[in-house]
């Protein structure tokens, strides 16, 4: 009888432990079920009214644009509407322009981010993290405030009025970069540049071929948030370019408001070749935006 006993305890443990593993699998399958359900969800809220620009952007004059109940997918889908933008404004211009500024933001500001941010993480010297502090505080500071300052520097001192500069140089660098590199370079070990030093590597040198390779992922990151934030950039373009031809493509494309007024078609091709560039560039960098995400999260 005890043999008996003793027999049947540990098989009811085991069905309990499977009834409870059950449970909890039950459990997550569940939770990841809704988490998912929510997630597709907003991602549905979230790209609906771009899908409904891009497939307005294609309806020719037979297909209604505002209907009940709505017509989404156009019926005879015409390229009329780009040609037509594309004809009527120096997009081509625009685009150039835009092109410009942009990676040339993206790389300058990348380069002296960098380099302000390494001796803010790895050297010892004295109001090093007043300085940074300093830096976090401007973020409390409106950047219109520091508009008319800015726009008086620039048409009376630098003289750069109406030229591509004028939208390049106040972009060189920004305190959000030097903020996510300088949490990447703190990951970096301190072996890997003290065994740079003892090599004889000047500190030009270690920031170059030892931490630059190392926080690549972060200098994505970087890189796509610069521009995204450059190429959708309107207002300090908007005050520094009046000549059609200087200006980028989201001061230029603003003439679609007056010249196609009424011409829905027109201004959603507008705003679907304004859109695309910053798809194509994410979806080019993205592992590395989500890396370098994680990477100055952690550090």
């Amino acid at each position: 009888m005890k043999q008996t006993h003793a027999t049947r305890v540990p098989a009811a443990a085991v069905i309990s432990r499977r009834n409870v593993h059950a449970a909890a699998v039950l459990r997550h399958t569940i939770e990841n079920g809704l988490l998912y359900l929510v997630l597709c969800l907003v991602a549905i809220v979230t790209v609906f009214p771009f899908i409904w620009v891009l497939f307005t952007s294609f309806k020719g004059p037979n297909d209604a644009i505002y209907s009940v109940p709505p017509q989404l997918i156009p019926q005879n889908p015409t390229l009329d509407n780009y040609l037509r933008v594309w004809s009527q404004l120096p997009v081509g211009h625009f685009y150039l322009n835009s092109i410009i500024v942009t990676l040339s933001i993206v790389v300058l500001n990348t380069l002296f981010t960098s380099l302000a941010a390494y001796p803010l993480a790895k050297m010892r010297f004295r109001g090093r993290d007043a300085i940074f502090y300093l830096l976090l505080a401007t973020f409390i500071v409106p950047p219109v405030l520091t508009s008319i300052p800015s726009f008086v520097l620039a048409v009376n001192v630098f003289q750069y009025y109406d030229q591509l500069p004028s939208v390049i140089f106040p972009y060189l660098a920004t305190v959000l970069s030097i903020f996510l590199l300088r949490q990447a370079f703190k990951g970096v070990p301190n072996d890997l540049i003290d065994a740079a030093r003892v090599d004889g590597a000047s500190e030009l040198r270690i920031w170059w071929n030892v931490l630059m390779p190392i926080v690549r992922p972060s200098l994505a990151t970087v890189a796509i948030i610069t521009f995204v934030e450059q190429w959708n950039n309107f207002f300090w373009p908007s005050l520094m370019l009046h000549t059609m031809e200087h200006k980028t493509l989201q001061v230029g494309l603003v003439a679609l408001q007056g010249a196609f007024a009424n011409d829905s078609r027109g201004i959603a091709a507008g705003v679907v070749m304004t859109v695309v560039p910053m798809i194509i560039f994410f979806m080019l960098l993205q592992r590395q935006f989500v890396r370098g995400l994680t990477g100055a999260v952690k550090g």
